[in-house]
């Protein structure tokens, strides 16, 4: 038995936030190991909203996840940490479906059923709030958060850039824009980094959720209003199913993690409809389509995660990656071949070499990559439309898939991915904002 497999649960010491700089601090505990995470908000420019303690509880529990996957222990105890009890459906969703992935990688099926033990019960806020101010939006540097740029900057709501730890190709696409820009700090424990060396286990963590409230807890310092994300309808669809489980590598980023989150924010912190995705109702391909219609990101956009760990935004596509195959894949309908390649800087389905990763997105193998791509169903929809695109038809990956999927979707099928109307809980005046784009094709 290793040392940690002794660890008994993940404990909760305490936390600390200096509003006058803006900085929290959250502790944790894997048996005599503590270890703290800093999140550098930076001054409030407004007097915060007494929200804002309750927002920095569940933002301590979202956080947690990080260090929980250290030693996977058989508990998590809250201890003095009192929640609402209508957030802990959130909590217990945090840890049984966003460390979902997690466990099925290290093959730990506790975690799918893990207890976490709530022992001081808050009571429920004694106000109810709906921000209201300018929204906060989540920038990631891809297509789907420079479609919510665009939509609200169309529809005059102002928003205001939002980034946590934001690199170079980040940093460049908000460039772009004339809004307004937020960013946070967030620093894991410096010791992270040895104690994985030294064996502490390794894997996918919700990290949206963890971002997510970072960014609710920036609109209270700041008089801002609901924080606006970019998440679309295939988020929410599993990649595999384990022990009677669905898997889901974007859980956090799905409608069921949303709702928690909201419902938890309400229970907890009185927010209403603080937080929510303006995209959530429509498809990856739908999504392409809109960003298509938009020229001026062209050299700044990206959704490589491999050219997100550089230090700079040269390489922003490395080409070989599910998110690279994906991303040149829904977009190629909507693009003439020039254009999309001087976006990727290659041609990616002139490389047979990327065939078996395309088969892999088609259904044809196992189960759809763990990374951040659409569903089987929108790129099957993609290949059919690249048939009939005359800049595409022929290209060697595209005439080879033609040739090895069953049936290409029909026109019905065709048009579904575009309907736009995917369950949602975008509030009616930022719909208004999203139709103002128009259709795709």
């Amino acid at each position: 038995m290793n040392a940690w497999e002794q660890v008994e649960a993940l404990r909760f010491p305490g936390r600390e936030f200096d509003p006058a700089a803006g900085v929290a601090r959250f502790h944790y505990a894997l048996g005599d190991l503590v270890l703290t995470e800093t999140v550098d908000f930076g001054p409030a420019s407004v007097e915060p909203h007494p929200a804002l303690d309750r927002v920095l509880d569940l933002l301590y529990v979202a956080a947690s996840t990080s260090y929980y996957k250290i030693a996977a222990p058989r508990r998590v105890e809250l201890g003095e940490l009192a929640l609402a009890e209508g957030a802990m459906p959130w909590v217990r969703a945090l840890f049984h479906e966003g460390l979902g992935e997690f466990a099925y990688q290290n093959k730990l099926e506790y975690v799918l059923e893990l207890p976490v033990a709530l022992a001081v019960q808050a009571e429920s806020p004694a106000f109810v709030h709906a921000p209201s101010g300018a929204p906060l939006a989540a920038v990631g540097g891809g297509k789907d958060s420079i479609v919510t740029m665009e939509a609200l900057q169309l529809a005059g709501l102002d928003p205001v850039l939002f980034a946590v730890n934001p690199n170079a190709i980040i940093r460049s696409v908000m460039a772009v824009s004339p809004q307004p820009v937020r960013t946070v700090r967030r620093t894991l424990d410096p010791r992270m980094r040895e104690l994985n060396e030294a064996g502490a286990l390794n894997g996918h963590i919700p990290v949206t959720a963890i971002n997510s409230l970072i960014a609710v807890a920036t609109s209270l310092m700041h008089g801002l209003g609901p924080v606006v994300m970019s998440n679309e309808s295939s988020a929410s669809v599993p990649n595999l199913s384990w022990l009677g489980r669905d898997i889901n590598h974007q859980w956090s980023k799905g409608l069921p993690a949303e709702r928690h989150l909201r419902d938890a924010l309400l229970a907890h912190a009185g927010l209403r409809d603080a937080y929510f995705s303006l995209l959530r109702g429509l498809s990856e391909l739908h999504i392409a389509g809109l960003f298509a219609k938009h020229t001026t990101y062209d050299d700044v956009v990206t959704s490589c995660n491999a050219a997100f760990k550089q230090r700079d935004a040269s390489d922003r596509w490395c080409g070989h990656c599910p998110k690279c195959r994906f991303v040149f894949l829904a977009l190629a309908p909507f693009t003439g071949r020039d254009r999309l390649v001087h976006i990727f800087g290659t041609d990616v389905f002139t490389d047979m070499s990327q065939l078996e990763g395309y088969r892999e997105l088609m259904g044809l193998t196992a189960h759809k990559p763990f990374e951040c791509v659409g569903e089987i169903e929108e790129s099957l929809v993609a290949l059919r439309l690249l048939t009939e695109h005359p800049d595409w038809r022929d290209s060697p990956i595209v005439r080879a898939l033609a040739a090895q999927v069953p049936a290409l979707p029909s026109d019905a099928e065709v048009e579904a991915a575009f309907k736009g109307d995917a369950p949602n809980v975008v509030p009616a005046r930022y719909l208004d904002a999203l139709a103002a784009l128009g259709a795709p094709r």
